[in-house]
């Protein structure tokens, strides 16, 4: 039997409430992808802004102190900056099929815009007065142009203007320059949406900007920077440099760039205006030492006096463009304090996390974090028959037992790529490659395959002893979730809709999990239950959007799960109700709970502390690499 009751069905948004910046001058998690200036156009207080693989975009002030807040669960690869001075425009992807454009309003922390592509973007930029957001894609049709009064897309040119990866207006906003990495330079009247003018150019540029009040344009292309006559397209110079970074801003009368000697030293270099058609050769304004290797520049940008660059690694470093003599040091003004949380657990009233090297107990009313076993650097562990089952998620590496006083004992290894582990009593479910189910069982010590198929993404038991296996529809047996019998292997598709069924708790009766439905035209991911005794399903949560890695985690009458992304929700059976914990500065990644209190791990390696009862956090926990709370 199958029965929806829509009466309960609680409609999610996407919009962002109770959202809290970090400040610290901790460093980005993964590499800066690139570095702006965040001012509104008729002031001079600015400050620069970085962003990251990790998601975070970050504001730095002038002590040094970044203002934290993670806008995307992927890599952030190209942002804009407003000239309201607060606006933010950010192209988060995953380098396949999630491209996405969004606007964030960094007073207030809401996104105030939101637009899915199918193909990658190569420039993104607001127009001088801020009117227009214009988005150049890897299409035919290249350029879309938002009204930013209301963020509708307008038609500003009537002509596709293909693969463009650079793009500016002039001043008063009539008129767009664009350029496309074919080789042509394209003026476009943005009031008429005609062609003003358009001329052949070097191909392939990139990091590409304007500078000297519009009047030359430059980029990089295998290891030399090109400079442009902007109203002719004409090459004016051609500059041999290793692995150039472009500074200048559009404010700058020269062109300012970083070149880097593929050691530690780097030399900050510039070419000058001699007249309109003219430029001086490259002059050295000063050495710098600098990162190498993995830390190695990578992103930079030049406002006035000062140069503000970002490393792969993650760090953010300061100079400036005053003439030396003498080789200077790069100033490092990021730090990494923190010693990143991987995992959290909970065993009856107490909490664990797992650090790089160890498990520990933390306790929020004594601020205590006490060792309770050593790691071989796992990134995920389960609390199991008074110790730790520990496991490395995407590795072949052996899961192993260990308790405070033992050693570890390996329980089994995985023949590939390990997905997940679950523990139900005294039996374990493992997942491979997303195409096995097995189960350990402790009081035997056996391993056991009890299913193979594709679209595995996870597994229960139940109390009537069988296997609940989420898994895409579109793989033998036809439907997203199924039941298998572990001691005679009966497999049964249960009556479930939707294209995939992932992220289960359940309470030995009831499963509880996230379930995607698409159209030709739209995508909801839906929190479901499925009775296993009725065989009926019942719609709880719905978001208007795909959610592929969305969890739920049941505790009592509590279900818990951060559809959505952006925050996790707690939403009590018996009643029917639900609310939404604030937002810290990172995304929530899991959560445990007890019965004194709800513990969240933020997608930087932090924690934060709540109650089962109100929304309200208590405080977000940093761990410091000594072993201390930093708390906020």
């Amino acid at each position: 039997m199958k029965k929806t009751v829509t009466s309960i069905l609680l409609i999610i948004s996407a919009a962002f409430v109770f959202a809290q910046s970090h400040f610290s001058g901790e460093a980005h998690h993964d590499a800066v992808t690139q570095v702006n200036v965040l001012s509104a156009s008729n002031s001079s207080d600015y400050s620069f802004i970085s962003s990251g693989d990790d998601g975070f975009l970050i504001k730095w002030s002038e002590e040094n102190m970044g203002e934290h807040y993670q806008v995307s669960d992927v890599g952030i690869k190209i942002i804009a900056t407003s000239p309201n001075g607060h606006d933010i425009a950010v192209y988060e992807t995953d380098g396949g099929s999630v491209n996405k454009v969004t606007v964030w309003d960094w007073n207030k922390l809401s996104k105030k815009y939101t637009k899915k592509l199918k193909d990658s973007v190569t420039s993104l930029s607001f127009s001088e007065k801020g009117n227009y957001l214009i988005i150049g894609t890897a299409t035919i049709d290249g350029a879309i142009f938002v009204k930013t009064s209301d963020w509708t897309t307008v038609n500003k040119v009537r002509e596709n203007t293909s693969i463009v990866n650079f793009i500016k207006t002039s001043s008063t906003e009539k008129t767009a320059v664009m350029y496309s990495p074919s080789g042509t330079l394209t003026y476009y009247n943005i009031l008429t949406g005609k062609t003003s003018a358009k001329f052949n150019c070097i191909q392939g540029l990139s990091d590409i900007t304007m500078f000297c009040n519009d009047l030359f344009l430059a980029g990089s292309k295998d290891n030399y920077i090109y400079i442009i006559q902007a109203t002719t397209g004409k090459t004016l110079s051609t500059i041999p440099c290793n692995s150039p970074i472009i500074l200048s801003s559009k404010e700058d009368e020269a062109l300012y760039y970083i070149e880097y000697d593929g050691k530690n030293l780097y030399e900050l270099k510039m070419v000058e205006k001699i007249n309109n058609s003219t430029l001086s050769n490259q002059r050295i304004v000063k050495g710098l030492r600098g990162p190498r290797g993995d830390g190695v520049i990578s992103s930079g940008k030049k406002r006035g006096p000062e140069i503000f660059l970002g490393s792969r690694n993650g760090n953010i470093y300061k100079s400036t463009a005053l003439a030396s003599s003498e080789t200077e040091t790069m100033e490092i003004i990021t730090e990494n304090v923190y010693d990143r949380i991987y995992d959290i657990a909970e065993n009856e009233d107490d909490f664990f996390i797992l650090t790089k090297n160890a498990i520990s107990k933390v306790d929020y009313e004594t601020g205590y974090v006490i060792e309770t076993a050593q790691t071989n650097g796992e990134n995920s562990f389960i609390c199991a028959n008074g110790g730790y089952v520990l496991f490395s998620k995407e590795t072949r590496s052996p899961v192993t037992f260990v308790t405070k006083d033992s050693k570890p004992e390996v329980l089994f290894t995985p023949k590939s790529s390990l997905q997940n582990i679950r523990l139900f009593g005294d039996i374990l479910i493992e997942i491979e490659s997303s195409s096995k189910v097995n189960i350990y069982d402790f009081n035997t010590k056996t391993f056991k395959e009890v299913f193979s198929g594709m679209g595995i993404q996870d597994a229960v038991i139940c109390e009537d002893g069988k296997v609940y296996i989420a898994k895409s529809a579109s793989t033998s047996p036809n439907s997203p979730l199924i039941s298998v019998d572990p001691v005679t292997l009966e497999t049964l598709p249960l009556k479930m809709e939707g294209q995939v069924m992932y992220g289960l708790s359940t309470n030995g009766k009831i499963i509880y999990g996230m379930n995607l439905r698409a159209t030709d035209t739209a995508s909801t991911t839906y929190v479901t239950s499925y009775n296993t005794a009725a065989a009926s399903k019942t719609d709880i949560l719905k978001f208007a959007e795909e959610d592929p890695d969305a969890f739920t985690y049941l505790s009592g009458n509590f279900l818990y799960t951060n559809i959505g992304k952006n925050k996790i929700y707690s939403y009590n059976l018996p009643q029917k109700k639900r609310f939404a914990y604030e937002r810290t500065a990172s995304m929530p990644e899991d959560i445990c709970k007890n019965s004194k209190r709800v513990v969240i791990l933020n997608r930087d390696g932090s924690i934060s502390w709540g109650s089962e009862s109100n929304q309200n956090l208590t405080a977000d926990w940093y761990l410091t690499k000594d072993g201390q709370w930093c708390e906020f």
